[in-house]
Formats: structure tokens, sequence, C-alpha cells
């Protein structure tokens, strides 16, 4: 098949094609749930599934690469083959996408001389090596070899960060894409340079290359395609990411998009000259293990039409309706010319087609009446009728539609009686296990851990004068993100939340945190336990510095009130019980301790049960709404990190350019409670480990199916 494109559209073998894809992120839902999400893509009138490829997870270490399980991208696009659906793929590497490090694996930090994505050596140099490797894996993929991949994309949403970088940033991005032209794949490449940035109003960023095409990344598309033809001439209106929802933070409010606004900006692209849409997300799925960007919940449902466990919603329901409406008539607007645009109110228009077709659209707040062939149209506040040649009206964005609700229901499946074992202070370590880092000033938390544990301790003595004693402030410069402080072996505070996504530079008191300790004269021992939250997707979390400016943990001075603490420091990246595996089937073999028989908000305690495979058929997930904060596996794979903070941040300046798009209003309920466990994770006999930092109750796990 030979693909290409004119100024309308994308040809497939020649013929202008429509193009109704969703993003479904092969890492963020397993193999089993594939086919069923692929089926279920095409019944509801898709023809492509769009994904990012995550250099993050395919090469964690430096030269260790794995394609295996759910990150099998070629059975993956094999299953998408077989379903009916070509596969639009966004190579990146750097792919924003809320993963960890915006999809660039941690070890780049440690390149010397690094700076991501600008006009830096190493940094083109690693990435070179990344994307040619990837190029070699889909080329028999591609749709001139006979396989489903249509479109390829180099990079992703560069204005972001284009005013930092100049004229560096310009060559970077055009030595990207003519990267991915050497590649010779035979098929289009895309750039999604313009999106967030020129919605958010800032125009003086806009950057792009020549020899790709320019796509759009917005909620709402239909107000930059006039912008996107006059700089674009000769390329068509292809919506990369037409955000069904959004994401959500620890202690962030969960922003929802609701089915009729979507379908009314999707149907409005396509009166304006559109011909291609991704839906983002279609699936949106789970951020197993610590593959979450910085402060991202586990759940990545994203507001998609199905949910994070595969599951339909009432949007599903509205898409499928606008996609079998569209492809109904799509040789009637994607074989013409951008449509004739009559005004019939202050908020109203017509688009026609030559053909005859015509979108019938209200951008008001407030229902209107339009007259078409001397016919008077109602139409609902912000919607669109598509009419046909025959005046007959083939849809309408506000029709209403039977909701889906979904809720959760007990499967009876019994967790036997919790066995516990602690999780010491790196002082209380076997000699055999401990790999201290000792420091006069304490080292930067990804220096010691590569970003492959979440936690780091440092120790060192706190020596209370009488002249300091009694009530006081310690004080730790620089840190991220949340600190557990342990003296003398008794935990005595730990950092508040909520956290803000956007944390500032760090040169500015942003990452600075203050306690109040209560403090006896005489030598103490401090102990704090460093716990990251994922590293940040890109420059603008950390002020606008390069990504690989990314600190954790401490790396300025500690003060007990104004006084320095002299050191040294003694660090121990890690948990013993991630050294000894006590997740996994090896961890069985250690002494575990009843639980006590009254709850006991015990800090660094590590939790086991047991229990059999569940007769119903799932999709279920795990009740975490007793625990506090910590990391969960089940038999030995990790099922992510939980939090138990309620929701009540409203995400700051992310809401001003989202307003009349998404809702946004806090609940005071848990940000995240229930926790996805894929069906195909699970035995006939299974193990729950579950390393909770604070306390929580584990008599409150329940096992829930999803319904």
């Amino acid at each position: 098949m030979t693909v290409s494109h004119d100024h309308r559209a994308l040809t497939l073998n020649g013929r202008r094609t429509l193009i109704l894809s969703g993003a479904v992120h092969y890492p963020r839902s397993t193999p089993a749930m594939w086919p069923g999400i692929l089926r279920h893509m095409r019944k509801s009138g898709l023809n492509t599934v769009e994904t990012y490829i995550f250099w993050n997870l395919h090469e964690r270490r430096r030269d260790v690469l794995d394609f295996s399980g759910r990150l099998d991208l070629v059975h993956f696009c094999r299953l998408a083959q077989a379903a009916g659906l070509k596969v639009i793929l966004r190579i990146g590497p750097y792919i924003c996408a809320e993963t960890n490090f915006g999809g660039l694996p941690g070890w780049l930090r440690d390149v010397p001389g690094i700076r991501m994505r600008t006009d830096n050596e190493p940094f083109k140099r690693e990435m070179a090596r990344w994307v040619r490797l990837v190029a070699e894996v889909i080329r028999p993929l591609t749709a001139p070899q006979g396989g489903p991949i249509i479109l390829a994309q180099i990079e992703n949403e560069y204005d972001n960060i284009a005013a930092t970088y100049g004229e560096d940033g310009r060559r970077y991005l055009q030595w990207c894409v003519d990267l991915a032209q050497s590649l010779d794949l035979r098929i289009p490449w895309v750039t999604c340079a313009a999106g967030r940035a020129a919605e958010a109003g800032q125009d003086d960023a806009v950057a792009s290359a020549d020899g790709s095409l320019e796509t759009i990344n917005a909620f709402r598309a239909h107000e930059m395609i006039d912008a996107h033809f006059q700089t674009h001439p000769k390329a068509p209106a292809l919506w990369t990411e037409n955000w069904t929802g959004w994401y959500q933070t620890w202690g962030g409010v969960l922003p929802k998009r609701q089915p009729e606004e979507l379908a009314y900006a999707t149907a409005r692209f396509f009166a304006a000259g559109g011909s291609g849409v991704n839906y983002f997300l279609w699936h949106g799925g789970t951020n197993f293990g610590r593959e979450a960007m910085y402060l991202l919940t586990t759940s990545y449902e994203f507001g998609a039409p199905l949910d994070e466990y595969g599951l339909p919603s009432t949007k599903a329901l509205h898409l499928s309706r606008l996609n079998h409406a569209l492809n109904a008539c799509a040789a009637d607007f994607i074989d013409c010319e951008r449509p004739v645009v009559t005004a019939t109110g202050p908020a109203q228009f017509t688009c026609t087609y030559a053909s005859g077709l015509v979108f019938l659209c209200n951008d008001a707040a407030e229902p209107a009446v339009i007259s078409h062939h001397k016919v008077d149209h109602t139409l609902a506040a912000r919607s669109v009728r598509i009419v046909r040649p025959d005046d007959e009206v083939i849809y309408d964005s506000a029709a209403p539609l039977r909701p889906i609700r979904r809720t959760w229901k007990s499967v009876g499946a019994k967790l036997t009686p919790f066995t516990r074992r602690a999780e010491p202070l790196p002082s209380d370590w076997p000699a055999d296990l401990a790999t201290p880092v000792v420091s006069k000033k304490p080292v930067e938390q990804l220096a010691l851990t590569r970003d492959e544990t979440d936690y780091c301790w440092y120790e060192t003595n706190l020596d209370v004068s009488a002249a300091e004693a009694g009530p006081g402030t310690l004080t730790l410069e620089c840190t991220a993100d949340i600190v557990h402080v342990f003296v003398d072996g008794r935990h005595v505070a730990t950092t508040p939340g909520p956290l803000r996504e956007r944390r500032g530079k760090f040169n500015e008191g942003r990452f600075t945190q203050t306690f109040a300790l209560d403090l006896p004269v005489g030598r103490h021992r401090l102990s704090i336990l460093a716990c990251a939250l994922g590293l940040i997707k890109g420059d603008w979390m950390i002020g606008y510095a390069n990504m690989a400016d990314e600190h954790k943990g401490l790396w300025a001075p500690v003060r007990w009130n104004r006084r320095k603490l002299a050191g040294p420091w003694r660090m121990q990246p890690g948990l013993l019980g991630e050294r000894t595996a006590l997740f996994s089937e090896a961890g069985a073999l250690a002494p575990w301790k009843a639980a006590p028989a009254r709850r006991a908000d015990q800090p660094l305690t590590w939790w086991r049960t047991n229990f059999a495979r569940p007769k119903s058929t799932g999709p279920f997930a795990l009740d975490l709404g007793g625990m506090t904060k910590g990391i969960a596996w089940i038999n030995g794979r990790c099922l992510g990190r939980y939090w138990n903070i309620p929701e009540s941040d409203p995400m700051g300046p992310w809401m001003v350019w989202m307003k009349g798009s998404l809702d946004a209003v806090p609940s005071g309920a848990a940000t995240q409670r229930h926790y996805h466990i894929p069906v195909d994770w699970l035995r006939d006999h299974n193990t729950l480990v579950v390393f909770e930092e604070l306390g929580g109750d584990p008599a409150t796990v329940r096992l829930l199916q999803r319904v």
C-alpha cells in the first residue's frame, strides 16, 4: 500500500481516506486486554489506532532491550491489523504522554554533557541510535511492506519549550525531521509542534520543520484550523490529539469532559475542513509499576471512551454514533474542497460542501435556530447537526443517549490474615546488604538510585545543645518529592500534600521543606526517607530548566533552626525489602509476623496476604481506601504507587485554558482508591504484597469487580 497526502487528506493507494483513530498505549494495558480493546474500536467506527513508543520502558537500562509482554509492540500492531485497523506510531522519542521522564530513559541524565531536546550532540547521538533501532523493528510493519503502519511521528509538542532554546531548538527540530526521512520507511512523517502552547496563547513559540506534516493538538481544533491551512496550505488538517478528558495528579481534581461537548468539537472540526482525528485517548489504562510521570496517579483513565478496565462508557456510545455517521458521509466531504461557510447568526454557521452535505453549527452557549432549505433546525448549545444533500439529518451531537453507569461489586474473595515485616532504618540493615554512600554533604538521590527505586535514605547526627533544645525548625533547603523524617528511629514528620505539578525553579525556594520539631538536649540520629513520585515529563515542570537537571532527594544543606548540620551524611539507596525482594515468590521464605489484633499505624511496614482466584470473570481492582501511601504488588508484578490523599487542588494554570472544555469540581474524596489488577496477572493462588510508608489498616483491603 502506498501512503501519501494532498492538501485535503491522507491518501492510501491514491484515494483520499478519512482517518478516525483512537489512542491506546500498549504498556498501559496487557496483551490479554488488547484484542477486546481493538475489536471495540473497530465496532465503534474507527479505522486506525495510535500509540506512542515508550523508550523509557523498552530500554530501562542502557543496551538492555525489552519488547516482551505488554511491551510487545510488534504483537500489538499485528493484532490491530487483524482487527481491521491501521496504525499511527508516535516514535518521539520524547513523547510527553504523562510517562516517566516524558518517555526518555532516566539513564540519559548520566550521559556526560547531555541536554535534552536541543542541538546537543550527546542527546542527538543517543536519540539517533534509538530511532534507527525502532525503524528496523517496525519496517516490516509499515504499509508499503504490507503492514498496518501508515504514519509515524518524530518528536512531540516542541512548542512547549521552543522559546527556551531559540535557534538551537529550531536546528534540533529540523535535525529530527531529517533523521526521520533518512530512515526511508516510505510513509509520511508528522510532527505536532503546535498544540498546548498555541492554545494557551504562546504564539511566539511556534516551531516547525520542513519535510513533515504539521498536525494539531487541542480541545477544539476547529478554532485553529484556519491558521493551520494558512501556514501549511499543502497539508491536510489532521488532529493528532483530540483530548477526551485529562489526567489526574495526586491531590488534584480530576477534570472531566462531557460526551456531548467532545462530540460537538469533533464534528465541528470536520465541518471546518478537517480530514483526520485521533481521540486521545480511546483507552487510557494504568500506569503500572513506577511508570507514571511526577505526581501522576496510577490510574490513567483520562476520561476515555473505554475506561481503565477496558469497559465502554457513555462517551463510547456518543463517539461511536458520530464515527459511523462520518463514515457514512465521508465521500461527501473528504473528496471535496473545504466547505463554504455562511454565518446565520452571531455564533451560528452552515458549512456546505460541494456535494451538498451540510454541517449546521451552533457555537453559542445557548440553543439557536438555523434555517436550511426552508426548514428551521433548533440546535442545542454547542452542537452540530449533519444534513445530507436530500435533507436527511444523519447526526445530531446533542441527541441524548441512555448513560452507562459503572459501580463496584464484591467478588467474595477471602484474603488470608495479613502478615507483616518491618522495614528497618538503614543503620539497622545487615552489613552484607548495606551499600551506604558517605559524604560531607547530601548527594542528590538520582545519582545514587539511577531511578531504579523511589526510595533513598539520608542519615546524620543531630546534636542539640541546651540553647537549641525544645521547639525548633528542621529545614531541608532543597528536597523532592515526599520525605518522612525520623528522629532516633521514631517517625516525627512527613511532607504535607498536595504538591503542585509545576514545582518552579530549583533555586527559588520552591523545593524547601520545613518541619516543626521538639527535641531534647543531646545527640540524635536523624533519618530521612526521600520518596520520589516519578520524574518530570517536561522542562516547564521545573521552571523551564532542562530535563537533565531533574533532582530528587536532598541536594543542599539541612538546618536545625539556622544552624547547618555538619554531617557527614550516610546515604542508602532503596529499601531492604526491595533488596531482598519481599514482593516476589522468594519473599515467602522471609520470616513474617502475624498482624496485631488491633489496628496499629506502623510506618514502614511490609504486608503480605494470599487469596484464591475469584470465580467471576473480572475486571478486578484492589480497594486500598484504608491504606495511606506506598506501593502494591500482585504475584510479584507491581500494580503501581498508591496514595490515599483527598483531591482538592484544581490544578492551577491548566484550568485557565481548559475552561469551557473541562469541568473540575473538588469532591474531597480520595484521589484514587481502586487499583487495577489485570485478569491475566492472576493465578489459582495469589499473593498480594503492600509496602506501606505511614500506617493504614490492611484489614480494610478488598478485592472488587468493576461492573
